[in-house]
């Protein structure tokens, strides 16, 4: 089996609550230090400048993205390559692993002394919007990148604080979605993927046989666990987030995620060896058809790359309960991804921007996202045959139409505190049998607690 990076980290939650407790630090440390970009050489074209850009170096720092490091630093290298005959500008990268990437952009934002554009997890911007260490994108600045309205409007819903102008915008895109084998279901006599929770439950139990499971999570991911517990709580009637505070500790979110969490118990539709999974592990099970189902972001390249062809699997919107409860909503996905940051900081803003409207025009959105597997964020990219496939719709329509996370600066930090309570009860199922709704409600208040206390604090 081929080796497969652990799975992109865009949407954790870390410790992105330090971004907003540093903000005032952040402001103070930013205007002291005067913005010098450790990598500019060449001079002039700061952010005030009308000059030429044309000489000047820039330092972008890029997530991994793809199937690795080594498949990052190639795709963008060649297009840096392109955008510097086009603009004479230069781009130094720093291809940046998931677990140094956060606490990196904490210390540049801090400092003064980061890059010129960099990549971030777009479920960060509103913890680093708080900073106020970002250039934003007023209507004067988006005319520099080519205009806001060439972006699919989701995806603008997660770039920073709401009501304010995004300090970032997206640049490659990502939804959830089910995906399932297709020979298990017909051997199983099953003539369509499940539609509600329901039914998803009764057929892991067909598929559930010889070895096989029917559904693989990641039960020791936090992210995951967060991710989960916000699209089952909108289902539910039951938003994560209510009234200026943390609401997830109630009767109607505890039955929600139970599903998720007793899916590892004995007689449930996943292995309990999958309470320790956070590194793809349950891709490359379905991959090796260890199981049946699958839910993920835009698993297609991972699975290229472990021997899987298009046509041995299929993908379908998340479940949905029907009818849904009173308050309930359809949320299949929220728009995951990366998006591209400027620093205040940056002595070549004019450049700096030039890069992020190369790195969202149509010939880019095309040729990196369909490297990486992920897709496009701008309308017109998706004209392009890459996107036209079947399975490429389906992510295209949920991500188009996905919900966002709580846009609140905590909301990193409930990816960790509540993740980190499911994955607890996740570990208690596999070992010792289902978990009562009563235990998870006590968890979930613990956790909403913890959250909202350090929210108050900060």
């Amino acid at each position: 089996m081929k080796t497969v990076h652990p799975r992109r980290a865009r949407t954790l939650g870390r410790r992105g609550v330090a971004l907003a407790a540093a903000g005032a630090a952040a402001a103070m440390l930013l205007a002291a230090c005067g913005g010098g970009s450790s990598s500019s050489t060449g001079g002039g074209g700061g952010s005030g400048s009308t000059g030429s850009v044309k000489g000047q170096t820039i330092t972008y720092w890029a997530s991994v993205e793809g199937t690795g490091p080594a498949q990052t630093t190639s795709t963008l290298t060649k297009e840096f390559r392109t955008f510097t005959k086009q603009t004479g500008v230069h781009v130094k990268l720093q291809v940046i692993p998931w677990s140094d990437l956060e606490q990196k952009i904490l210390t540049s934002v801090t400092s003064g002394s980061g890059p010129d554009v960099m990549e971030i997890g777009n479920t960060w911007s509103p913890s680093l919007a708080a900073s106020g260490g970002f250039v934003s994108f007023t209507p004067s600045t988006f005319a520099k990148i080519g205009g806001e309205s060439k972006f699919v409007k989701t995806g603008l819903e997660v770039a920073g604080a709401p009501g304010k102008a995004p300090m970032s915008v997206p640049v490659y895109g990502e939804a959830y979605a089910l995906v399932y084998n297709k020979a298990d279901f017909k051997a199983a006599g099953i003539s369509q993927p499940p539609k509600t929770w329901t039914q998803l439950l009764a057929d892991g139990k067909k598929l559930t046989t010889h070895g096989r499971h029917g559904i693989a999570i990641e039960g020791n991911s936090a992210s995951e666990a967060a991710h989960w517990a916000f699209f089952l709580g909108e289902q539910a009637g039951n938003p994560l987030y209510s009234g200026g505070k943390w609401d997830f500790a109630t009767p109607k979110e505890a039955t929600a995620v139970s599903t998720y969490i007793n899916m590892v118990a004995k007689g449930g539709i996943a292995s309990p060896a999958d309470a320790e999974y956070d590194s793809s592990q349950s891709v490359s099970d379905f991959a090796n058809n260890k199981t049946a189902m699958l839910v993920w972001q835009n698993p297609t390249e991972t699975l290229a790359q472990l021997g899987m062809k298009p046509s041995q699997y299929g993908v379908t919107p998340i479940p949905v309960p029907n009818p849904l409860p009173a308050g309930g909503k359809a949320v299949e996905s929220f728009p995951a991804g990366i998006n591209l940051a400027v620093p205040s900081s940056t002595s070549h803003e004019a450049a700096a921007l030039k890069l992020v409207k190369y790195m969202t025009s149509p010939a880019a959105q095309v040729k990196i996202n369909g490297t990486y597997g992920t897709f496009p964020t701008i309308t017109s990219a998706y004209k392009a045959a890459a996107f036209q496939t079947p399975d490429a719709k389906v992510f295209e329509k949920i991500y188009s139409g996905a919900t966002p996370l709580p846009q609140v600066p905590s909301e990193s930090t409930m990816e960790t505190d509540l993740g980190g309570a499911i994955n607890h009860l996740i570990g208690r199922a596999a070992s010792t049998g289902a978990v009562s709704t009563s235990q998870i409600l006590a968890s979930l208040k613990s956790a909403q607690d913890q959250l909202n206390a350090s929210q108050a604090a900060g």
